[in-house]
């Protein structure tokens, strides 16, 4: 899948209203084209930080550190599809804003 960025933008930016709500604080980045561009999106809530970057390609790596125990998840996703992207989001929604046993 050819990732669109601006496609990744506007899904984080959909979901702006459901993390605010959750108090997700959360920041949208670009790096500059390349090749292999790509775009990322830091989140913290009150016990956990997390990077989501993803790239032109369709791949994506999410790091989540769970603050109160000093553990970090990573999970690699390959997008080949809106609906990966859609899944995605949804997944660090559910990390983000689920109780810490369930990271």
């Amino acid at each position: 899948m050819d990732l669109n960025l601006d496609d990744f933008a506007d899904a984080v930016t959909a979901r702006a209203s459901q993390w605010n709500s959750a108090g997700v604080r959360w920041e949208l980045h670009r790096g500059p084209p390349r090749n292999k561009s790509a775009a990322w999106i830091v989140c913290t809530t009150t016990d956990r930080q997390a990077q989501l970057i993803v790239w032109t390609s369709g791949e994506a790596e999410l790091d989540l550190a769970q603050i109160s125990t000093a553990t970090v998840f990573s999970t690699h996703y390959e997008m080949s599809t809106a609906a990966d992207l859609t899944a995605c989001l949804d997944d660090l929604t559910r990390r983000l804003t689920s109780t810490p046993s369930g990271t």
